[in-house]
């Protein structure tokens, strides 16, 4: 009896992030797809796109990416899911995909198709509600969500399961647009929903939601075709230069997980401790045995991401080119803090405004934990950051700090003063956003995935035809 199976093609892991490269996508769809799907978000971006509630991609490039797949899963009469629309999978990032996806329609005169869109922001005032009668527990945030942190935060999302977009193919839904939504359960849910296994579901969907990131070698928006059967699943590149090997699925089955073999997901965890990944052809890799295990004691949680606003923010360029200004940069560093505190009192750093060095060339990237103690580079890039409540006081900061560059005091100077900075530009730069913090990540308990007060659900029929 032959092994049944179910392929999708998976051509971008952040739909709109650039676009997805044409000629492998085209490439994939002369296979056997059952459906299309693709992940939209992600929190890689920063806080500012979830707090601002703003799209992170130009809209142009949204376009490209959702009208291939529209068109080609019309074509097929397949399901089409994207989840995380518009990177955060806030209620307007919904609405802009179900914008577009009704103009592509019109334009390619589509013939109908029932479409679900999936809200995944969440009320504040309902946080508040559920905090007074059950705890919400972190995730990564330091303590439990309490209403300071909630009134501190602008917007929320809850991230959806494979429950949520199950429920909407169960209604008939050909084309579904998710809010925020794991990840992997953006490939996981179809192959559910036909019945196959949810560790292996769940596995193909967390190996291929980069599309060709899981391949060798790194390419970007390049198609892949994954199968997933009741005893494992393939993933196979559709670029001709890249392979699925052992070595670069079990890798990305690792990537932005803080454990190689567990990862959670509403409702339990997916167990990858006895995965088996082999090589089928020079090109394809197998992987078996990977299993869903449900939470020991039944409950349901989805993570809650939440981004609030700390104040305006500026910012001013510096670079330093002098060999003894450089080997005394911490020094110079300390006082010209102290220096802007003092001309800047009353007020105070830490509690009227913020101000941050980032050294590029020495430890801008990891701070501290730089393991790169000697400078070896001959010029420094100092950016200076500056936040406030205030824009006023936050662009005195940063004019402040830039100034007393030029009056930098060190061992071995050879100059009076000025001598040692160059500005890339005079004047300080502000970000087209106000400065935001990520202020949740925790996990809200449900007595029912459906919880109508977290996710809500809106089908409609979407037509091209006059």
């Amino acid at each position: 009896m032959e092994q049944r199976k179910l392929s999708v093609l998976v051509s971008t892991g952040n739909l709109g992030d650039n676009i997805i490269e044409e000629g492998s996508f085209y490439e994939g769809t002369k296979r056997q797809i059952d459906f299309l799907a693709a992940d939209a978000g992600t929190a890689d971006a920063g806080p500012t796109f979830l707090g601002a509630d703003m799209p992170h991609n130009p809209v142009e490039w949204e376009t490209h990416d959702l009208e291939l797949l529209l068109v080609e899963s019309r074509k097929r009469n397949v399901p089409m899911i994207v989840g995380s629309c518009s990177t955060t999978g806030t209620n307007k990032g919904v609405d802009l995909y179900a914008d577009i996806i009704r103009s592509l329609a019109k334009k390619h005169k589509l013939a109908s198709f029932k479409m679900a869109l999936i809200y995944s922001q969440v009320s504040k005032d309902e946080l508040l509600e559920r905090i007074k009668n059950k705890s919400v527990e972190p995730l990564g945030a330091s303590k439990n969500l309490d209403e300071d942190t909630i009134n501190r935060t602008d917007h929320v999302t809850a991230s959806m399961g494979v429950e949520q977009i199950i429920y909407a193919l169960e209604n008939g839904a050909d084309v579904i647009l998710a809010g925020r939504c794991c990840d992997d359960a953006v490939l996981a849910a179809y192959p559910i929903y036909k019945g196959f296994p949810k560790g292996i579901s769940l596995h193909m969907g967390k190996a291929s939601e980069c599309a060709s990131l899981v391949c060798w070698p790194q390419m970007i928006k390049e198609s892949i075709v994954s199968t997933v059967t009741d005893e494992y699943f393939d993933i196979e590149p559709m670029h001709p230069k890249q392979s699925a090997t052992p070595h670069s699925v079990a890798a990305h089955s690792m990537y932005e997980r803080t454990s190689p073999f567990k990862q959670g997901v509403p409702g339990g965890i997916l167990d990858m401790r006895e995965s088996k990944f082999e090589a089928i052809t020079d090109k394809i890799t197998r992987v078996s045995n990977s299993a869903f295990i449900p939470s020991e004691d039944g409950s349901y949680k989805v993570k809650l991401e939440g981004a609030g606003c700390v104040g305006a923010r500026a910012y001013h360029i510096v670079g330093i080119r002098d060999t003894n200004a450089i080997a005394n940069i911490d020094q110079i560093l300390e006082d010209t803090y102290k220096k802007v505190d003092e001309i800047l009192a009353p007020h105070k750093r830490g509690e009227d405004y913020q101000l941050y060095f980032h050294v590029y060339g020495k430890d801008a990237i990891m701070g501290q934990l730089e393991p790169e103690k000697e400078i070896n580079s001959h010029e420094l890039c100092i950016v200076i950051e500056a936040v406030s409540d205030s824009e006023e006081l936050c662009t005195t900061v940063v004019k402040c700090a830039k100034f007393r560059f030029f009056y930098m005091s060190y061992p071995g100077q050879k100059n009076s003063s000025g001598g040692a900075v160059a500005l890339l530009t005079d004047e300080p730069l502000y970000p087209k956003n106000k400065c935001y913090q990520w202020t949740i990540d925790h996990l809200l308990p449900l007595d029912d995935p459906l919880d109508e007060k977290i996710f809500k659900f809106h089908f409609e029929t979407v037509s091209g035809e006059e």
